[in-house]
């Protein structure tokens, strides 16, 4: 409850809260059903909207209690629900009908025609990719439908719900909430076997827009999205009041030094908003809090660990400094000050001389961010009140909100004629003093005889009375009553030694390849760079590769036949295959893609079990489910072109590749351009021995990713899944 209270009573006018399970951030402190009551009523009494995250990949076994989740938190009152799976929003739409739903980030919403989409499946609101430009946050507007943008945070470096780096290296997936983080490690990078460099290449800065907030709003969004979860409340405060104040047009450098020092990874970025960046996006040094540099060391003691620095900045015992080049942090605990320059004891080692000193803790600025939360009711209501007061009658004092919520309190004694001219006032006066409670009157008004009395104590009563029901009425919970929830295609059971034909096969080309004849290949379906596919397009088996990303203007008039992860093809006339970045991890989201026409195969999630497969097997005769049975992997789809910036040679055409600290070959794929980058796990997934378990149990297509084989290596691979 501290980071909400931190956001809300620091200017945030919404909060996305998330619960125990189906969170986007799983190790955070999320919240209980009895919590989630609490803050929607803390949050609603003060005019602040409460959304529930539910923004993760659901399999089928979990389905019913996600849906079971989302009722309860509709009881508690919550004003609309975040989502990644399509399966899982679409049930809560036939389920909760009234429920606002919000498209996360991770669907990768970033051309019109995916925003277009959500809106006509009665999506509210779409929070952007946050690779999206300017331009392109524009034209999401133009479509109706309401946008949301990262104004301020940790920026993936992957396209949003396309990384799966995290589960193939150690089983902890980024879409069900439990990301490792491998992006934050160390990775050299390797050019015709030569390093080139040997940083955190995939780590970002964090994003920040404040300095272009008048863009940002005039572009048309609703919504300015600060990433508050797995941060402190301190972060929270601050970071809250930095945007609260862009805002308002009142941003001070003094401001941008508080953001900077809650905190920074070698500064900030603005992301891929207002530009295409490069190394300027990235903080290759380190991963953690870099805090603002402040002086340098002037003198060392090594024998009685004393230091001496000069400060730009005052220090006080308990501000955190750091050493980044030595790699030794330490509290302040200061013997002498002499001006700017600062005595201290080091009990973590001692830094070298004319090293950069770094402040990563100003204990004075987190007392003051503490303190801004500290009170419940600093965060103020403006109301409205009319005071009626006749003689022999019950007094009324009737109060209004904003939100014209209205109610009407009675005194419990009659008014007395006051020998007092000056009464009325008075009473007023008294009214006027809203003291421990979220509101404050704009206007009080009254309707009286020449003068009026009440007891002080009947006064209290009534104001109290008005404040106490007017409160109620904000915090008034939906409570209504919605269907019990079944599951669409719970245990399906499909005997194994009843399915018995030969497996279909499909090959994926992550580049293309000219020297590669595919005439005389064993394959179904064949997926390809667009360059490739002009050289084959009139082979029916041929399918044009729409990286993520892509825009899909074109697509349709010159690619009668294409596969990709965006479901912004499912309205685009031809035939369509859905790749694994849609995410395809349960039968509820296979049954709702299988409703557009065109299309002919979903590739299956990759986080999909091979156990699991079976219960696709009855859905749709007329489409495919393909199973990956051969091949690398992209674990990773990104925007960043780390070859147009390392490259020394040819640019982002020079074949290169990472390894990472365990010395594992990750190959980098780059698309036209390089708008596209594709990081190709480093081990070679190999499912042919379970190849009778994956046809038998369901999927009827076997994929065959194809990245250095040659074509008898790719014949022999065909041969041994057929």
């Amino acid at each position: 409850m501290q980071c909400l209270k931190a956001a809300v009573q620091n200017g945030a006018d919404a909060v996305y809260l998330g619960i125990k399970t189906f969170s986007a951030r799983a190790n955070a402190d999320n919240f209980t059903f009895e919590e989630l009551l609490e803050a929607v009523c803390y949050c609603h009494l003060r005019d602040v909207s409460v959304y529930l995250t539910l923004n993760t990949l659901i399999d089928d076994e979990n389905m019913e209690l996600a849906l079971g989740n989302a009722k309860k938190a509709y009881s508690c009152g919550i004003d609309g629900i975040i989502v990644q799976d399509m399966g899982l929003a679409m049930q809560i739409r036939k389920m909760l009908p009234d429920m606002r739903l919000h498209a996360s980030t991770q669907m990768s919403v970033i051309n019109p025609k995916e925003a277009i989409l959500l809106k006509n499946l009665g999506f509210k609101r779409v929070i952007a990719a946050r690779e999206a430009t300017l331009e392109q946050i524009k034209a999401l507007v133009a479509t109706g439908i309401e946008v949301e943008v990262f104004g301020h945070g940790s920026l993936c470096v992957c396209y949003s719900g396309q990384c799966e780096l995290s589960y193939f290296n150690g089983g902890k997936s980024g879409n069900k909430g439990s990301c490792a983080q491998p992006c934050r490690l160390s990775y050299s990078l390797f050019s015709n076997n030569r390093t080139v460099a040997s940083k955190n290449l995939l780590s970002t800065k964090d994003i920040a827009v404040m300095d272009d907030i008048d863009k940002v709003v005039s572009s048309g969004v609703v919504s300015l999205k600060i990433e508050g979860r797995m941060k402190s409340a301190e972060y929270v405060a601050v970071i809250t009041k930095t945007y609260r104040k862009a805002l308002s047009g009142i941003l001070s450098d003094k401001d941008r030094q508080d953001a900077m020092m809650a905190f920074n990874r070698e500064g900030f970025s603005k992301g891929y908003m207002f530009t295409n960046p490069g190394k300027e996006m990235m903080a290759y040094n380190f991963s953690g809090n870099t805090g603002v540099r402040i002086g340098t060391v002037t003198k060392i003691n090594r024998e009685k660990n004393l230091i001496q620095i000069e400060s730009s900045r005052n220090l006080i015992n308990g501000d955190g400094i750091s050493f980044p080049k030595s790699n030794i942090g330490m509290y302040v605990n200061i013997l002498k000050r002499n001006g700017n320059l600062y005595g201290l004891i080091c009990r973590n080692g001692v830094p070298e001389p004319n090293e950069p000193v770094y402040m990563t803790y100003d204990k004075e600025l987190m007392e003051q961010a503490q303190k801004s939360y500290a009170d419940d009711f600093s965060r103020k209501i403006p109301i409205n009140g009319h005071f009626t007061s006749k003689i022999g009658a019950k007094a009324s004092l009737t109060v209004k909100d904003t939100k014209n919520n209205v109610y009407t309190a009675y005194s419990d004694l009659a008014a007395q004629k006051a020998n007092n001219p000056n009464a009325d006032e008075d009473i007023l006066k008294n009214l006027m003093k809203t003291g421990n409670t979220v509101f404050e009157f704009k206007s009080l008004t009254k309707d009286t005889d020449a003068a009026t009395f009440l007891p002080s104590k009947s006064v209290n009563a009534l104001r109290r009375d008005a404040l106490e029901g007017l409160a109620l009425l904000r915090q008034s919970i939906n409570r209504n009553s919605v269907s019990n929830i079944s599951p669409m295609y719970a245990n399906i059971s499909i005997s194994i030694a009843g399915i018995d034909k030969k497996p279909g096969i499909s090959l994926f080309f992550f580049e293309d390849r000219q020297d590669f004849d595919i005439r005389d290949i064993d394959a179904d379906r064949i997926y390809m760079p667009y360059l490739m596919y002009q050289k084959y397009y009139h082979d029916s088996r041929a399918y044009s590769y729409i990286p993520i990303g892509a825009s899909l203007e074109s697509i349709g008039r010159d690619q009668k036949k294409f596969i990709s992860s965006s479901l912004g093809i499912l309205d685009i006339p031809g035939d369509k295959v859905l790749d694994s970045g849609v995410n395809c991890l349960n039968t509820y989201t296979a049954d709702f893609l299988s409703g557009y026409e065109g299309i002919k195969a979903i590739h299956l999630s990759h986080e999909l079990p091979i156990d699991s497969i079976r219960r696709f097997a009855g859905l749709n005769k007329t489409m495919s489910f393909e199973y990956l049975a051969y091949g690398r992997v992209a674990v990773m789809k990104t925007k960043y072109c780390i070859k147009n910036i390392f490259a020394k040679t040819n640019g982002p055409e020079e074949e290169m590749y990472l390894n990472d600290r365990q010395k594992k070959r990750i190959d980098i794929v780059t698309y036209p351009n390089c708008d596209t980058t594709y990081l190709l796990g480093a081990f070679t997934v190999n499912n042919l021995a379970n190849k009778d378990l994956i046809r038998k149990s369901g999927a009827d297509t076997l994929r065959i990713n194809v990245f250095k084989e040659t074509k008898e290596e790719v014949k022999d691979i065909i041969q041994r899944a057929r």
